[in-house]
């Protein structure tokens, strides 16, 4: 008996929540200051390890049987994404920019993070994290790239982000995924390696405030 797509997008949700989990351990090394760019993007890579969780705890348990508990979760999985997104644009922002401009741009994030906050708790609406979530990467990209001489990690950064800004296209284009896996199996499996090199790009962020 095949599997359903439900249960393959939870299974893989687990398997990349619990990388993600691990990565951010490993980025939370010996000498790192609290609110330090390289502290703030372990955080990064906690928060989407925590939404890649609830998101696997909803389709295995909930979504599955039609649960009154799958609306809240869904909630709670999409806020922690956008959360995740304002860690990486805070995280970049205190890694390249200095005063004044670091604290507009945190402002901005901060103000950014409302609109699909908003369109969470009213609406089922799913694109407005998307577009926030990719405005963050192309932030760190940007800011990755002009930077680019200045800081080794930065490649692994860069080809991180375009492969994730690449792969996450699947979800608006509705693809059909590979391997049987379905679009979210297959996206979870796809994330997989790209997250060690977002991972290695941070290791080079700087670990003092």
């Amino acid at each position: 008996m095949l599997l359903s797509e439900l249960v393959l997008s939870a299974l893989t949700d687990v398997i990349l929540a619990c990388e993600l989990f691990f990565l951010a351990g490993l980025s939370l090394r010996p000498g790192i200051q609290t609110f330090s760019p390289a502290w703030i993007w372990s955080l990064t890579l906690a928060l989407i390890g925590l939404a890649s969780m609830l998101g696997a705890i909803d389709h295995g348990f909930f979504e599955t049987i039609g649960h009154e508990a799958h609306r809240p979760l869904v909630i709670a999985t999409r806020v922690v994404i956008v959360l995740g997104s304002l860690s990486m644009i805070i995280a970049a922002s205190f890694q390249y920019l200095t005063s004044p401009l670091r604290q507009g741009f945190v402002a901005a994030g901060v103000l950014g993070a409302l609109w699909p906050v908003f369109m969470i708790l009213t609406s089922d609406d799913f694109l407005s994290v998307i577009l926030y979530y990719s405005v963050g990467l192309i932030f760190l990209l940007v800011l990755s790239v002009v930077r680019f001489r200045q800081n080794k990690g930065t490649l692994p950064m860069i080809t991180g982000i375009l492969l994730t800004l690449g792969v996450s296209a699947m979800i608006p284009m509705q693809s059909p995924g590979f391997w049987g896996l379905g679009l979210y199996g297959s996206y979870h499996v796809l994330l997989m390696p790209i997250v060690v090199l977002l991972y290695f790009g941070g290791r080079w962020f700087r670990t003092t405030r």
